[in-house]
């Protein structure tokens, strides 16, 4: 599945903010403004003032919601909510050339960062959705992890979010048993 490269960064950012709170264990990597500076850093986006606490609080409360997407069955359920963001955070699309190249901003002009985020995230997992890919929003198939992927490989087989090496745990785990079971 093609993904634009302004809404890939937008919908990678949506997985970082799911996962940055691991719903297995309870931890939580938005702890503080800097990281989530540092985790919206990593995925490009400009900080042009520093994050507040508002910011970081409307970011954590952001990610329930953005979750529910992710491996839900019914597409109008996620659709009706994310469309629900949109209205709450009163979203303008307006086409810009800022940095050189034209693309889609959501936010209204001069909102806050997490506003900015919040919007352009939602807006690149419903494009996801219209591209026909809401069955490519899924959960990682290891037991034990619970993050969330975009599955952007070309058979749309991905099964593990591979965040945490899933994919090679279940493997090496299936490996031993395999092998455990051949010596009994």
């Amino acid at each position: 599945m093609a993904i634009s490269d302004y809404s890939s960064r937008a919908a990678l950012t949506a997985v970082d903010l799911v996962n940055s709170y691991d719903v297995m264990t309870g931890g939580d990597e938005l702890t503080s403004e800097a990281a989530a500076a540092a985790l919206l850093g990593k995925r490009g986006w400009v900080l042009d003032r520093p994050l507040s606490g508002s910011d970081l609080d409307r970011l954590r409360a952001l990610r329930p919601r953005l979750r529910f997407v992710f491996g839900n069955s019914v597409v109008r359920k996620s659709v009706e909510d994310l469309n629900g963001i949109l209205r709450e955070l009163g979203a303008q699309p307006q086409l810009s050339d800022h940095d050189g190249s034209w693309h889609w901003h959501y936010a209204r002009p001069r909102a806050p960062l997490a506003e900015r985020v919040a919007t352009t995230c939602v807006v690149a997992l419903l494009t996801v959705i219209a591209d026909g890919g809401e069955s490519r929003l899924r959960i990682c198939e290891r037991v034990e992890c619970g993050n969330v992927f975009v599955d952007a490989s070309r058979p749309g087989s991905r099964r593990f979010c591979d965040a945490k090496g899933c994919g090679n745990r279940v493997h090496a785990s299936a490996y031993r048993e395999r092998k455990r079971q051949q010596a009994n």
